[in-house]
């Protein structure tokens, strides 16, 4: 209570009081010192050269220097060409599957036709060959103009979206499953890298998402309408404005993923001259 009555009853300090006193009796014997208009315009000078530096200053810290110029360039030209080199070695690789296909096709086709239906469909199933026929299309698109604002990354669908949408294509009977034109496999991985969505290290272009799943279309429509996805589509509709569809197919065409990569062999048995046989495990 002492202190508020003191700031109340004496608001200016002390020494504050003393210092103005001081001043108003040098004042009125004449002891304090006008600025001359020299020394007025002298204050004016130099504050303009100092506004004047750092507005020089601000606009040379904003203005890209010429060797960050030039470094940006040269990493975007390591970029493009880098791409380049991938699209090239990437055609260079599927023209090899497709070589090796035809090699191996020939030779079995007459040796071992049994074999070579084997591979067929071990390829088929694994994700390393196209496959057709009917199946489901689910597209989900981001959302936009909601109220969480455009700029909010919760208004994108997600890499978890995603996952749960194809786990539940899988477990509705799904035959073959492709996220855009990326084939899923066993060991595929649907992750994110900022805003980006990646399906094995692959960015993909939103902002619509496109899954497609080969199979028996109705029965994955049954089977889809009496999982959680409907229920869970719609909340990311009302939560975040992330449209999506549900839509049977006659026909759907998915790319094959193009040969994978032994992780695990083990002779299963032998045959009458003594090949052994190897099964693989992709996990």
């Amino acid at each position: 209570m002492t202190l508020l009555i003191e700031v109340m009853e004496r608001p200016l300090d002390p020494g504050y009081a003393e210092a103005a006193a001081r001043r108003r009796e040098a004042e009125a014997a004449g002891q304090v010192r006008r600025r001359t208009p020299a020394a007025r315009a002298g204050m004016a000078l130099l504050a303009l050269v100092l506004g004047l530096a750092t507005a020089a200053a601000s606009h040379q810290l904003r203005v890209p220097q010429p060797g960050v110029a030039e470094a940006r360039e040269v990493l975007e030209r390591q970029i493009l060409d880098r791409n380049a080199q991938v699209a090239e070695l990437d055609g260079a690789a599927q023209s090899l599957s497709a070589e090796i296909s035809a090699l191996q096709q020939s030779a079995l086709s007459t040796e071992d036709p049994q074999l070579l239906e084997t591979i067929r469909v071990d390829g088929l199933r694994n994700g390393s060959l196209a496959v057709t026929g009917p199946g489901l299309v689910v597209s989900l698109t981001d959302g936009g103009g909601g109220l969480v604002g455009d700029e909010d990354t919760d208004v994108r669908v997600r890499d978890a979206d995603l996952q749960i949408v194809v786990n539940a294509l899988w477990a509705a009977g799904a035959e073959g499953v492709s996220i855009d034109d990326q084939r899923l496999t066993a060991t595929s991985a649907v992750r994110n890298a900022g805003d980006a969505v990646l399906v094995d290290l692959m960015p993909l272009n939103g902002p619509t998402y496109v899954v497609r799943a080969v199979g028996d279309a109705e029965a994955m429509q049954t089977a889809l309408a009496r999982s959680d996805v409907p229920a869970y589509l719609q909340l990311l509709g009302s939560q975040y404005g992330i449209r999506s569809s549900v839509v049977a197919q006659s026909s759907l065409q998915l790319p094959g993923a193009g040969a994978q990569t032994l992780r695990h062999a083990q002779p299963v048995g032998s045959g009458a001259d003594g090949d052994s046989s190897i099964e693989e495990d992709q996990q």
